[in-house]
Parts: structure tokens; sequence; C-alpha cells
């Protein structure tokens, strides 16, 4: 009977305490950090804070600070343009619901062959040319041309000429959307924010199939949302999910 009620205690015991790291990784944290370049004063710092275990990140202040709720034993990378991304975890630390961290940044180098490199545009030159997108005029037919001058307004109407014009019009508006997204994907995958390779950007650029109005007007917040819960079910579809 003592041996039997001593193996009860130490299941019990045993359970509990598995419980309890359970419990404590997957607690919830705030981590506030701060990014500095010792070597340099820097005016604006591009800050993008990943959470790769839960494959999601936000964006940090343009002073290089940033605050991110995570679960303690999620792993957490933070990448600055033309930095070395640096990720840290929580999980063998004592638990406390807020951690500090300052990171030190070191600046990335390469040796390599002579190569072109595209720059990886900012966040800001991204966000001007969303809200700049403008498709070029072209003659199109209204009342006032039709009392003003029937033969140009039948001539806009129905020439072969003028058509084209405003389709080429219309593919060139389209371009321009397509360059401003393939733009932001490449950040998004310089910053490990999706996982997509360059060979696939055209099929998802298609598969995003985003409104000209919303590509002009989400906040940076509303666009990476929406693009990494496409990005999922991209990903399931090529996958065969």
């Amino acid at each position: 009977m003592k041996n039997f009620l001593f193996s009860i205690t130490f299941i019990f015991v045993s359970a509990f305490s598995f419980g309890q790291t359970l419990t404590e990784n997957d607690s919830l944290i705030t981590i506030r950090g701060r990014v500095i370049d010792t070597t340099a004063a820097i005016g604006f710092y591009n800050v993008v804070v990943v959470n790769k275990t839960a494959g999601k990140g936000i964006f940090g202040d343009y002073t290089g600070t940033f605050e991110i709720i995570v679960r303690k034993g999620d792993l957490v990378g933070v990448s600055v343009l033309g930095y070395q991304t640096t990720y840290f975890s929580f999980s063998e630390s004592e638990y406390k619901p807020v951690y500090n961290v300052t990171i030190n940044l070191k600046v990335l180098t390469y040796t390599s062959e002579e190569v072109v490199v595209t720059p990886i545009k900012t966040l800001e030159e991204l966000q001007e040319e969303r809200s700049n997108i403008a498709k070029r005029e072209v003659p199109t037919v209204t009342v006032e041309n039709v009392f003003q001058s029937p033969i140009t307004a039948l001539y806009v109407a129905f020439s072969k000429r003028e058509k084209t014009k405003r389709m080429v019009a219309e593919m060139e508006y389209q371009d321009q959307q397509d360059d401003i997204v393939r733009e932001i994907l490449r950040l998004y995958v310089h910053n490990d924010i999706i996982d997509l390779s360059e060979d696939d950007f055209e099929e998802f650029i298609l598969f995003l199939n985003l409104s000209d109005e919303f590509l002009k007007t989400a906040s940076d917040y509303e666009l990476i949302t929406y693009i990494q819960d496409k990005f999922v079910h991209f990903q399931q579809i090529k996958e065969g999910y």
C-alpha cells in the first residue's frame, strides 16, 4: 500500500513539475528593446522584429526602439538593414513579465566577386511610391467633348489607336503596382518576414490580387498582415494542402 501511495505521489509531482515547465515557457512576456550602432551616429533605424517561432513580425520605431509580446520560449530576431540579424530567446532565463534588451549592431561584411547590387528600398520610400501611384492620362469621351467637337469625340471613342493608348496606359499602371509590390516582397524576404523564393514572386503577386486603392492607402501594419496571411495560403496551395 505504501509503495502504491508513493508511486501515485511521484507521478503527481512529476506531472505537476512538467506542467509548470510548459506553463512557464508558454507564458506571455513583453520584450522592450533598443538597437544601437556604437561606431556611428544614426538618424534613422529601419528595424524589423520577427517572432521566428510564431512566424509574425512588427516594425520598430525610427529611433531604434521596439516592443513586442511573445511567449517566453519563442525565438526572436531583430533585423536592421545593413546589419547582421540578431536572434535571442528567454527560454532558459528566469521568468519575468518584462525583459529589457540592448542590441549592439554589427555591420554586414561581404567578400565576393564584383556584382551589381540593387539596393533594397526603405519602408518610407515604398510608402511614398505607393501613395503616388497614378495612371497616365489619356483622352476620354465626355459630354463636353461631344458638344464641342463631335468628330474628335467619335475618333477617341472608336479609333484603334486611341484604344491602344488606353490599353497601354492600363498596362503601365499595372506594371507600376507590380514593381512596388515586388520591392515590398524583397524587403519582407530580406527581413525574414516571409520565406519566398524570388522565382515565385510573379506567381505570388498574381495570387495577392492587391487592389490599387489598398496598395495606395494601407498602413505598413495592414499591408504586412495581409501579405503574411496570403503567404500562408499560397504555401498551402503550393504544397497541396
